[in-house]
């Protein structure tokens, strides 16, 4: 169904997507998902286990996060254009999706 709305092309994920993704926004980490990761102009960062817990095992509090800081590439919202880093903290949003974004706040239906 995505094609319907314009979304044709594959996205590229240059980062583990299973890992937990987070941004830093005012000094803070937040965690997103792996859309808004790769387009979030700001630090970004992935943690991933060291190793993956077998079942039945008791010592998952135990097991140690790898945190690896993450310098990808940065791409325009629902796209694979790459844009330059500013560090502005936002997501950088295609002109495609800022339209779309419009168009759908003004169909809103109300009771």
């Amino acid at each position: 169904m995505a094609e319907k709305r314009g979304h044709l092309e594959k996205l590229t994920y240059d980062f583990p997507t299973d890992a937990k993704l987070e941004v830093m926004i005012k000094d803070k980490w937040y965690r997103v998902t792996s859309r808004e990761f790769r387009s979030f102009d700001s630090k970004r960062r992935y943690s991933r286990p060291e190793r993956q817990p077998g079942i039945g095992q008791t010592d998952i509090d135990e097991i140690e996060y790898i945190t690896v800081e993450y310098d990808g590439p940065l791409y325009m919202y629902g796209t694979n254009k790459e844009v330059y880093k500013t560090f502005n903290q936002k997501m950088v949003n295609s002109p495609y999706f800022e339209a779309m974004m419009q168009q759908s706040q003004s169909n809103k239906f109300y009771d």
